[in-house]
């Protein structure tokens, strides 16, 4: 590992987001900050047209306001039965102004009159790696699930309370920390890449 790795950003706000990271990078050799390091730096833009470009378009525009590594992602939520929505948008949902709470809301809403066999989800994630301007990797993670008739649970963030995990029929939001990270698309993203960040980067 060469001095340039000592330091690494992730290119984040999101608090939420952050725990996940620390908690995955916590063990790895590196001084990890956040967004709020850098200043006067411009946001990303995120034009892109799916979850791998936006965190590629992320991880290179911030990374070139930094001299070690850094990290993006770009994630969601994609209902079936909104045709996909609300996809990359999933930050932006209903307003770049509104609040969890109210995006969950307008989910809900629009699945009112849709039975269960029809309200399948997925969570997808697409994290990247850059330096100088330059991707150097991605890492991609899915969980299927499907959308709840209601909020349950007080843990996570962003569409976890109306995520159900089929599998031990919870929502995102009743899972404990660890337990959602190791079935979480983020989860699943994050162990690719430090997998890789372990075997030393390239």
């Amino acid at each position: 590992m060469t001095a340039d790795f000592e330091s690494l950003l992730v290119a984040t706000f999101n608090p939420g987001k952050l725990r996940e990271f620390h908690h995955y990078l916590a063990g790895l050799p590196f001084d990890v900050i956040d967004l709020h390091s850098l200043i006067d730096v411009s946001p990303s833009p995120e034009d892109g047209d799916t979850f791998e470009q936006n965190a590629q378009q992320k991880a290179k525009h911030y990374s070139r306001f930094f001299p070690g590594l850094t990290l993006a992602d770009d994630s969601g939520l994609v209902v079936d039965a909104l045709g996909g929505e609300p996809g990359i948008y999933s930050a932006r949902y209903v307003s770049p102004s509104a609040t969890d709470a109210q995006r969950c809301r307008e989910i809900l809403a629009r699945l009112q009159n849709v039975a269960e066999p029809g309200r399948t989800a997925r969570f997808v994630c697409s994290l990247a790696l850059a330096r100088q301007g330059k991707v150097i990797q991605t890492f991609e993670g899915t969980v299927e699930g499907e959308i709840a008739r209601e909020p349950r649970g007080d843990n996570g963030f962003g569409y976890d309370p109306i995520f159900i995990f089929p599998a031990l029929k919870r929502t995102m939001a009743e899972l404990s920390a660890a337990d959602k990270l190791e079935v979480s698309h983020r989860g699943q993203a994050l162990r690719k890449m430090s997998e890789y960040l372990r075997s030393g980067v390239q």
